[in-house]
């Protein structure tokens, strides 16, 4: 009787888990929750597995039915009965049961693996295109949640606590289910809840919350298949079943947790923690500490601290109810109370022109391999984030007259490249925040304005040239005026225009004449050459004569000193030849020997010398004519009497 009451529990429960994921499915489409769409993947499963476990009880009935057939045959015909010790084919349920457990659960897994997969896949997708959820359906939304998740938690905590009975666990994979579709309703009610007071991130990030316990169960699928190919088969033993997830069953059944954590301290310390006053008294009112913490975490948001460089503005159920300078305030909880805070102190800044928003700025420490040199003909920060060809270009004045006959009706103007960065600061909150909706894109798009209708009206030459400092002040003066009298309440406090140049020849027009900036650059480098031309005249021209004369007064200079070194030498050589010849007059043989002497040390000088006393005697007498510093034992000259 108790295994009819589970099977049509089971039914039941797999009716109203279908029933409960076709109802979200329709409620999240309509009121835009990804979190809906992720729990509808977990409920879908969930069903698969509630009428898979219905028919799996439904064979286990059958061959529970057989078997006590079998069992009253014998005893209304004794042993002697022709089905006693009947073989295997004589239980057509028992062997349709095995078959079942064989082939059908494991491919029935790999479906569910399949199935989670593709939830996987579908639910990224839906992140990856995330928009903000709808506000038409969101109180219906909230509403039927939060029924769908008392009633799935109702059921599945009783369908939970008869699954453990002998016998009745086959209800327990669709249960864990049901209680982890009533969690999954809550973070939905949240989810829709938080969306609908101004917080919509929370439903993305929910989701992602959802999407990984997915994830993980997918993972710890694949590995219980993966196991089960290895996992010995007894006969007569009852196996875990092959589509059941502990994780499932965790997450539905959190007291499970608080058991385990219990077990695991038992074991740790060696006696049972779990019996004692404080840890009873702990696991009785955890429930309480955790709704002290949550109503702690509500009443915390009562506290704002608005910093330095920043003001706010408190609404109070979206309407302005007091303005916040820095320091510490008071508010009431959320969502009855915001503050919205805002930098008015810091400067801030945006870029008239387009910015590639694909290329990251890199830092400058001002070290030589961090400085970047951009070129006019190189593409940099003007090119679009769909088209990196295609330039920002506006138009200038432009003095040139000479234009062509053909031309003559042309409008003297010339295209510019900009990338112009203005810096601002908020000066007046309320007007910032409440006179304008978008505060902001209204400062850009004037400056946009004013500086087309400057850039108009000056000549190209001028502003990239002396008129770059005057452009400046006029402009920021032309956007505080317009700033000013649109009420934005902001300041301008620069504007900069040393970014902006000729375009860069990259498309199509510009590519056979090599665009207006090259062609830019090739006027301005022959203009340079020619000045340098000019100029290496002039320098060749003033220093021609002087070199000349230079030339000549060193060439005079040089024939002078030339002179007076020869008339001196002849003095020197004449004096000289005098002295030669008192010194040989007075002693002749003595200064012929000298002279012989010193021209024979002069002419062999750092050679080794030889003496040959006898041409038939093979003595070698060698004398070393340098100074030695000092004596060897073979120097000392003894006497031959002593």
């Amino acid at each position: 009787m108790e295994q009819q009451n589970s099977k049509k529990l089971g039914l039941i429960n797999s009716l109203v888990l279908l029933v409960v994921t076709i109802a979200a499915l329709f409620l999240a489409l309509k009121a835009g929750s990804t979190v809906g769409l992720a729990g509808v993947v977990l409920l879908s499963i969930g069903t698969l597995i509630g009428f898979f476990g219905f028919i799996q009880s439904h064979l286990i009935d059958r061959e529970r039915v057989e078997a006590l057939e079998m069992q009253e045959l014998d005893r209304s015909r004794g042993n002697e009965s022709l089905f006693a010790g009947a073989a295997e084919d004589a239980y057509p349920a028992r062997n349709a049961r095995r078959q079942f457990e064989k082939w059908v659960v494991p491919a029935f897994s790999v479906l569910v693996l399949l199935g989670q997969a593709l939830g996987l896949w579908w639910i990224y997708g839906e992140l990856s295109e995330w928009t903000t959820p709808a506000q038409d359906g969101a109180v219906l939304s909230i509403m039927f949640f939060a029924l769908f998740m008392v009633v799935l938690f109702m059921m599945g905590k009783y369908s939970v606590g008869l699954a453990r009975m002998d016998g009745q666990e086959l209800l327990r994979p669709g249960a864990s289910y049901m209680l982890l579709g009533s969690v999954v309703s809550a973070a939905v009610v949240l989810a829709q809840a938080a969306s609908y007071f101004g917080y919509p991130a929370w439903d993305r990030n929910i989701t992602w919350a959802v999407l990984i316990v997915l994830l993980v169960s997918a993972l710890e699928n694949l590995v219980t298949l993966v196991l089960e190919i290895y996992r010995p088969r007894i006969d007569d033993k009852k196996a875990r079943l092959l589509y059941e997830s502990r994780l499932i069953g965790l997450l539905g059944q959190p007291g499970g947790l608080i058991s385990t954590a219990a077990q695991a301290l038992d074991y740790q310390f060696g006696f049972k923690v779990s019996e004692t006053w404080f840890y009873k008294y702990l696991e009785q009112k955890l429930a309480l500490i955790i709704a002290i913490q949550v109503v702690v975490l509500f009443l915390s948001s009562s506290f704002v601290v608005i910093q330095p460089n920043e003001e706010a503005f408190r609404e109070r159920f979206g309407k302005r109810n007091a303005h916040l300078g820095p320091g510490f305030s008071f508010k009431l909880p959320w969502p009855i109370d915001k503050v919205y805070r805002y930098k008015t102190t810091e400067i801030q800044n945006f870029v008239l022109g387009v910015l590639d928003q694909n290329e990251e700025a890199k830092p400058n420490s001002g070290a030589p391999e961090d400085v970047q040199v951009l070129l006019w003909t190189t593409q940099h920060n003007h090119g679009s984030s769909n088209n990196p060809e295609q330039n920002y270009n506006m138009i200038v004045a432009s003095s040139d007259v000479l234009l062509d006959a053909a031309a003559s009706d042309s409008v003297p103007v010339n295209l510019l490249t900009v990338s112009i960065p203005v810096q601002y600061r908020i000066n007046d909150l309320t007007n910032w925040v409440y006179k304008t909706h978008n505060a902001g894109a209204m400062l850009q798009k004037l400056s946009m304005r004013e500086v087309t209708r400057y850039l108009i009206g000056v000549d190209i030459n001028v502003l990239m040239g002396p008129g770059r400092t005057k452009a400046q002040e006029e402009l920021k003066k032309a956007i505080q005026q317009q700033a000013n009298a649109s009420e934005l309440g902001a300041e301008i406090v620069f504007v900069g225009l040393q970014d902006i140049h000729p375009p860069v020849g990259q498309n199509e027009q510009s590519k056979a004449t090599g665009g207006v900036a090259e062609s830019y650059e090739k006027v301005n480098v022959a203009q340079l050459h020619s000045q340098t031309n000019r100029l290496g005249a002039l320098q060749y021209k003033a220093g021609k004569v002087p070199q000349a004369r230079g030339l000549a007064a060193e060439f005079r200079a040089g024939a002078h000193s030339q002179s007076t070194n020869k008339v001196a030498l002849a003095r020197a050589e004449a004096g000289r030849f005098g002295h030669q010849i008192s010194a040989f007059n007075a002693a002749p043989s003595v200064y012929t020997t000298r002279s012989k002497l010193e021209t024979f040390v002069e002419t062999t000088r750092g050679a080794r010398k030889y003496i040959l006393s006898n041409p038939d005697n093979r003595d070698i007498i060698n004398l070393e004519l340098q100074d030695k510093l000092r004596s060897d034992l073979l120097d000392v000259t003894v006497d031959p009497e002593n």
